[in-house]
């Protein structure tokens, strides 16, 4: 796709003046031809290497300071077919992204708050794409491990109680997505991957229940955004794919056996494996070029039936489908 409309480089369009070279050479000696096997290979070099580097799409990754937002940038400049940039909410958070990915040029990670939409300009300026991995972040409340490990001992169910890393779900996974949505679109973006979790179909998701009181609902706040993002795609020139990961591992990619499904379906298949951060990562940057993945939400799991997804594997793990997509009708957000 990348090389419609492109036209051949210089060196191939005078690669018919070759031939003359060649039966000059054949009088010039040993010389002349080592350096007409230099310019075969030159030749044969540009040819394989120029298309994969002269894609040069920009594509945006907000969430780049968490461990699964930092394989994504981490994959994508891998490529070294994409202008990356990234999205990290602290200085502190970029200079730790910068040792990570040392390929990462400074001037492409930028700081921002998706709370905030005037401090994502400059970061989604031309784009071409979105991923959008950002999410709060639930952080373990010390005091509520003595009930709960006095509630082992005497057999008492005691939860465990969870605050948040910074904003609640409500201001990250609802304003903050629906705020960097808004973005893509007035960049012109034409493509936007969404990282999610499965248990959107369950309103007893035990994440919902993370936070204060009853808790403060982040599944159903992610699948509010999600719903804004299908409704925002049908509306204007932009593809979307919504992928919601089961729980996740720090395991290396293309070694689990993955699986997709439709509706926390994959929730049933037991044993309840965790899918690798590297390989959510994965789908997340096959989605890009990947067509059967266009405007598809879909969940994403580890199951002994499942296969590793190994290069351009996405598509073959989704024809498993049938062209089904997650139904939002069923617990609907607000």
């Amino acid at each position: 796709r990348a090389r419609s409309g492109r036209p051949p480089p210089p060196f191939r369009r005078a690669w018919p003046m070759a031939l003359p070279c060649r039966a000059m050479a054949a009088r010039a000696g040993p010389l002349a031809h080592g350096l007409l096997l230099v310019a075969v290979l030159a030749a044969l070099s540009w040819e394989s290497l120029s298309p994969a580097f002269a894609v040069g799409k920009r594509i945006l990754v907000t969430g780049a300071g968490g461990r699964t937002g930092r394989l994504v940038v981490e994959k994508l400049v891998a490529t070294g077919r994409y202008d990356v940039r990234a999205l990290v909410t602290s200085a502190k958070s970029k200079a730790a992204l910068l040792k990570k990915v040392p390929m990462l040029p400074e001037k492409s990670v930028f700081v921002g708050n998706v709370q905030q939409p005037d401090t994502l300009t400059k970061a989604f300026a031309g784009l071409v794409a979105l991923i959008c991995v950002t999410s709060a972040v639930p952080k373990l409340k010390v005091w509520s491990l003595f009930p709960f490990l006095f509630g082992k001992l005497f057999g008492k169910k005691i939860k465990l109680r969870f605050g948040w890393k910074g904003s609640k779900p409500e201001q990250v996974d609802w304003e903050g997505q629906r705020n960097q949505f808004d973005a893509a679109k007035v960049a012109k973006a034409k493509k936007i991957v969404v990282v999610g979790t499965m248990t959107g179909t369950q309103k007893d998701s035990f994440l919902n229940s993370i936070g204060e009181g009853a808790g403060d609902q982040i599944v159903m706040w992610k699948r509010k955004a999600e719903v804004y993002l299908i409704d925002l795609c049908k509306s204007s020139n932009i593809e979307y794919t919504i992928v919601h990961a089961g729980g996740l591992s720090d395991a290396p990619s293309g070694q689990a056996p993955l699986a997709v499904g439709v509706d926390d379906t994959l929730r049933e298949v037991k044993p309840v494996r965790r899918i690798p951060r590297a390989d959510v990562a994965e789908v997340c940057v096959q989605a890009l070029d990947c067509e059967a993945a266009a405007n598809r939400s879909f969940d994403v799991g580890s199951v002994d039936a499942g296969v590793p997804l190994l290069a351009g594997g996405l598509e073959k793990l989704l024809e498993g489908l049938g062209g089904a997509n997650c139904d939002y009708s069923i617990n609907p957000p607000p």
